[in-house]
């Protein structure tokens, strides 16, 4: 399985000196702060070089563009608060994506719904959001579930289908809002979804229907169903 990507370097920057650490720590810092206290559109290359006490040439040294800036800035984020889980797994699956659903709801689901809806009209942000976030989360994703088929664990299937199957309904929640994301919704969302992929070398725990519609464990289940049901 090939390493995650660098989250701090989406975009390679154009050739020029080396950068100095702190430099480039203060300028991602400054693009952050400004992009969580006054949104996309005043994340401008001259705010971030003010906040940052540096000059627009230094960073245009570095970076490209702005949309290279911000996505490296949110990567570097990203990286840190949603790390990909090694396996595909009942237990670890549900940990990933109740981490996932708890970081949307604060500071990084805030970023991720201006990021996605700028991308409408700013072909730069939706161009470095695809490749820096998307495409090389998926393609980690894709390995994860591609070993999952190979041992038995899910049912074979197109390992994009299922990546979309698991994440999609989060990023829906988040964009549209019609309904909070909530560790019971991720609960439900887990245990439905893998009943459905889960080949003959998986498990997950037997599973009946409460009165309100959630899942809950059935008489045979496992310690690690055990343990799974009382965390949530």
């Amino acid at each position: 399985m090939s390493s995650q990507s660098n989250p701090e370097s989406p975009t390679p920057g154009r050739r020029g000196r080396k950068r100095s650490a702190e430099a480039e720590r203060a300028v991602l810092d400054a693009a952050y702060r400004l992009l969580l206290e006054q949104g996309l559109h005043a994340t401008t290359m001259e705010a971030i070089a003010t906040a940052a006490g540096v000059s627009k040439a230094t960073i245009y040294k570095w970076w490209p563009n702005r949309a290279s800036v911000i996505m490296t800035a949110f990567l570097r984020e990203a990286g840190q608060a949603l790390p990909y889980p090694e396996e595909l797994q009942l237990d670890s699956i549900f940990s990933r994506l109740l981490k996932m659903a708890e970081e949307f709801c604060g500071p990084m689901g805030t970023m991720i719904s201006a990021l996605i809806a700028e991308g409408q009209s700013d072909p730069e942000i939706a161009q470095a959001f695809r490749d820096g976030y998307v495409s090389a989360r998926r393609e980690q994703g894709v390995e994860i579930v591609r070993d999952a088929i190979a041992r038995g664990l899910i049912k074979p299937g197109d390992p994009d289908v299922v990546l979309d199957i698991l994440y999609a309904p989060l990023y829906y929640r988040l964009l549209v809002g019609h309904k909070p994301l909530t560790r019971a919704f991720v609960r439900e969302h887990v245990y439905l979804v893998m009943q459905g992929l889960l080949g003959p070398n998986g498990t997950v725990p037997a599973l009946t229907r409460s009165r309100s519609g959630s899942a809950t464990s059935g008489a045979n289940k496992t310690t690690r169903a055990r343990a799974l049901a009382k965390k949530a």
